[in-house]
């Protein structure tokens, strides 16, 4: 006899790479493997190698003066934390969500803005695809400058 279950549509596979996106608003979000190499902290410290053009997100407390709080969202897999402040200190455009592969290194999480980045923009709710298309959305990769 089978043992069926009922597929919830709203549930998404758990993602192990970790990925940060770097939204059009200036903030970040990381999903759950980004937060989960990091420890799971409630701030972070915001870091950045302006040669190499790399941000870096390392666990901070609450003690810590330049510490940012990494909230979870709604969807409780994604977790946001501020950066209007520091993209713009540092001149790091933002016109359109970015979505970056996050490599830990010594206990920082990093993304290379010069590596490949993945479109994060999502299509608005009652928007109709085009005439001719299937209704997908395609994500490609796109060099970042």
């Amino acid at each position: 006899m089978p043992n069926w279950e009922v597929f919830d549509r709203k549930a998404r596979p758990s993602v192990k790479q970790p990925l940060v996106t770097l939204q059009a608003s200036g903030t970040f979000s990381m999903n759950e493997a980004s937060y989960d190499a990091i420890g799971r902290p409630d701030q972070v410290e915001l870091l950045y190698d302006k040669d190499e053009r790399i941000i870096g997100f390392r666990p901070a407390t609450d003690e810590s003066p330049h510490s940012y709080p990494i909230k979870p969202q709604q969807n409780g897999r994604t977790y946001q934390t501020g950066g209007r402040a520091f993209c713009a200190y540092y001149d790091i455009e933002h016109p359109k969500a970015r979505r970056f592969g996050g490599e830990l290194i010594d206990g920082v999480l990093a993304i290379n803005l010069k590596g490949e980045a993945t479109s994060a923009e999502r299509a608005s709710k009652g928007s109709k695809p085009k005439s001719g298309s299937s209704g997908r959305v395609e994500l490609r990769a796109v060099a970042s400058g």
